[in-house]
């Protein structure tokens, strides 16, 4: 089967548990997912299923979108429940206060990710060094934080919705904002809600991919081009997609492009063919789909 599966991965899993079952259920042989989530989070997680492995790099790259409930009062080693606290505040800060200092948490911003992260130091995640009693010295980088809204504030818990580029760590951002706000913070709840043009409306679990027949299991599937709306897109004869799908450069009216993707109506559907670049009108294929 090819296509993109949108899996509402559980809490208590790994992402590759959850592609390791996919690929079970589904009998694939290649499987890749997009953004990996920890045991601690839950929610979209796009998992690519026999061709569409080779689209996975137009999804790497795209805003991902949060909801996330900080419980303030407490900080843990890990910034969510699975850590040990390792500060305490008796300072709680205002619906007015929280609303003030979201600006600030929003656009270009500096964060240093915990070192219960998975960004690899010397080929070895953090999280792993961090655990077998290692010191780290996680460096800052720049993110970037489109919007961050505060949904609902009760007690202790505040609930946002954050969308975000790559590469953003969410517990850093709730430890930093609680910070900020003069006490401590950790996350109790972590939902990743979208990833690029793939949201949780759209997201079935694995319980219920379990209920569906193996007849019907394609039936959930996207189409591979569903993470290309954002390249230019080409349609071509069935005589020149032969020769694309041989490797062959072909002639099409594109000028010059970086990544473009070709189609090809076959009659009954417009099945993606290659994605390739163009140079003075000639379309080189970079990646053909057997399809």
């Amino acid at each position: 089967m090819n296509g993109w599966l949108i899996l509402d991965k559980s809490e208590g899993m790994t992402s590759t548990q959850s592609g390791s079952a996919i690929k079970r259920i589904f009998g694939q042989k290649k499987i890749g997912h997009a953004g990996t989530l920890d045991p601690f989070a839950s929610g979209v997680l796009p998992l690519a299923l026999g061709e569409a492995t080779k689209t996975m790099q137009y999804l790497m790259n795209r805003p991902k979108a949060y909801r996330f409930i900080l419980s303030f009062g407490a900080q843990t080693s890990t910034g969510d429940t699975e850590g040990e606290v390792i500060a305490t505040s008796q300072h709680r800060p205002t619906t007015d206060d929280i609303q003030s200092a979201l600006s600030l948490f929003t656009g270009s911003i500096q964060q240093t990710p915990s070192v219960y992260s998975a960004i690899k130091i010397k080929g070895k995640p953090a999280y792993a060094r961090a655990r077998a009693g290692e010191t780290i010295d996680m460096p800052s980088r720049q993110v970037e934080i489109y919007d961050l809204i505060l949904e609902n504030y009760e007690g202790e818990n505040a609930t946002f919705n954050v969308r975000c580029g790559t590469g953003t760590y969410v517990r850093s951002l709730g430890r930093d904002l609680a910070l900020h706000l003069g006490t401590v913070g950790y996350l109790t709840m972590l939902q990743r809600t979208c990833v690029g043009p793939f949201d949780i409306t759209r997201a079935i679990s694995l319980e219920n991919i379990r209920k569906i027949s193996d007849t019907a299991l394609a039936c959930v599937l996207l189409p591979i081009g569903s993470v290309l709306d954002d390249i230019p897109a080409v349609s071509v004869s069935l005589q020149k997609a032969a020769k694309i799908r041989h490797g062959q450069a072909v002639e099409i009216d594109q000028g010059n492009a970086l990544g473009v993707s070709v189609w090809c109506d076959n009659g009954l559907i417009n099945e993606l063919v290659a994605l390739g670049h163009v140079i003075d009108n000639m379309f080189y294929p970079d990646r053909v789909f057997n399809i």
